[in-house]
């Protein structure tokens, strides 16, 4: 086992914005090792406990990160020597106290995060809790009441104010080691923004992607049983796990054709309704100032996010 079993770099979110196909596609390297866990949540939960929850209800997702650094180092046990160390978690963006846990730990640390036109981005996180059976609300209308859990809850609304939660690591690292990304680049150019990133980090940017695989893909379930047989939490998926050493597992997880497999069974099981272009201009209002402010921050032209 390495002697330092901590990440030489980190993808620092947005939820819904390419994580997870990011994630997916730098285990496909060679030279890099990203945990089979997505979302450790270490730097964020560290050094909270139980207790320092008032609202009970989001305790489950504390329980579901990786909380002590004995076990966040052992999601990186696997790795060889010559491995680059990575790992993906999208709360990092929101958690306050994030930003100077990563500086205690690996203050050299590379950082990349990826951003989408919020409202679009907001719209993709109602699909995905309609996907799991978690909706906050029956309706995506529900955004626009101030008063209700998408105002309150740090992955719905707050999530999308990407300045706000962006602006508050450059007071911990200098720029040169954030880079910023956005969802479109991702979705017409994937290629190039994967050569960047690697090229980011410090690994061999010449290396050839597979692309082949639609990653997280959210929307309504059609048909509740076929997704029981071969859905996000599914029967096969679940029988195979207890099957198998954990190590076989692992590199099943990681063959680019088993992905492609059993992603496109489980997308072509799934509806995604558009979203209704008033109501994407109502949210997208929401968020105006904070994209200006962004825009300015990394220095690229957001006018076109704020045309709906």
């Amino acid at each position: 086992m390495r002697a330092n079993l901590l990440p030489d770099f980190l993808i620092i979110g947005a939820g819904k914005c390419g994580t997870t196909s990011v994630d997916n596609y730098l285990k496909q390297h060679p030279s890099i090792y990203v945990t089979n866990v997505k979302e450790p949540n270490f730097f964020g939960y560290e050094l909270i406990k139980p207790e320092d929850f008032p609202d009970k209800s989001k305790l489950k997702h504390y329980y579901d990160s990786v909380t002590d650094l004995e076990s966040y180092q052992a999601l990186f046990s696997e790795a060889q020597p010559d491995q680059l160390l990575g790992e993906t978690s999208n709360t990092y963006l929101y958690h306050d106290r994030a930003p100077e846990r990563i500086r205690h730990y690996v203050p050299n640390v590379k950082m990349a995060a990826i951003f989408r036109q919020p409202a679009e981005r907001l719209y993709s996180r109602f699909l995905h809790l309609a996907r799991v059976n978690e909706l906050p609300t029956k309706k995506f209308e529900s955004v626009l009441d101030k008063n209700s859990i998408w105002w309150t809850r740090n992955d719905l609304i707050k999530e999308g104010f990407y300045y706000k939660n962006l602006v508050r690591f450059f007071d911990y690292f200098p720029k040169d080691q954030i880079k910023t990304y956005l969802f479109e680049d991702l979705k017409n150019n994937p290629q190039e923004v994967m050569q960047n990133i690697t090229d980011h980090i410090g690994a061999d940017s010449s290396f050839e992607f597979d692309f082949s695989v639609q990653y997280n893909r959210s929307g309504f379930i059609k048909n509740k049983f076929y997704d029981r047989m071969v859905g996000h939490n599914s029967i096969i998926k679940n029988g195979i796990k207890s099957l198998i050493p954990s190590k076989a597992y692992s590199k099943l997880q990681r063959s680019p054709w088993i992905r492609k497999k059993f992603t496109d069974i489980k997308n072509k099981n799934l509806s995604r309704p558009p979203l209704h272009p008033d109501l994407k201009k109502k949210v997208t209002e929401f968020y105006a100032k904070d994209i200006q402010q962004l825009s300015k921050l990394i220095n690229r032209d957001l006018d076109h996010w704020l045309v709906c």
